[in-house]
């Protein structure tokens, strides 16, 4: 069975740290800046370049999307930083996969006292909380994800074809 690529992007919500982050960064670099102009003070221009750089990275992690592609078994995730940066996080191997079900399922009962390296793919917005999937590996990965769309039920349905005790769905 040819199941070529399938990809899905789900959209993280900003935390409100990130952009209280940004905020100060901005505020912090124009008063570095003036408080240079108004000195000329040469040493100001360090910490106004620090704050610029924060603040960089801070608007660079306000808008982050999560893209999911599954390609020959695997699970490739990546992170997509203001529709312009891909930066790719991690490939996980299915054949090692313990079980994929919904977060809110009974199956995942006999994993809840395993300890687990949690990793977090998901949008964090708590209407998705319906679509959201807990994937565990047998490596003690917790993987938590956002299956959502026609691409996600599809995926669902490919995965459950080659490993259908391993996945429960809804």
């Amino acid at each position: 069975m040819e199941t070529g690529c399938l990809e899905i992007i789900i959209n993280r919500e900003t935390s409100t740290l990130v952009k209280a982050m940004r905020i100060v960064a901005i505020v912090l670099t124009v008063c570095f800046c003036l408080l240079f102009f108004f000195t000329m003070n040469f040493l100001l221009l360090i910490p106004a370049i620090a704050c610029g750089v924060g603040f960089y990275f801070a608007w660079l992690e306000s808008a982050v999307d999560y893209e999911y592609d599954y390609v020959d078994k695997e699970l490739r995730v990546a992170k997509i930083q203001q529709k312009q940066r891909r930066k790719e996080l991690a490939v996980y191997d299915l054949t090692k996969m313990e079980i994929l079900a919904p977060a809110d399922s009974y199956q995942l009962d006999s994993f809840k006292n395993k300890e687990l390296k949690v990793i977090d793919y998901s949008s964090g917005r708590e209407e998705d909380k319906a679509d959201r999937y807990v994937l565990i590996l047998s490596d003690n990965t917790k993987l938590i994800l956002d299956i959502v769309g026609d691409y996600g039920k599809e995926l669902l349905d490919i995965l459950r074809i080659y490993s259908p005790r391993k996945v429960f769905r809804k």
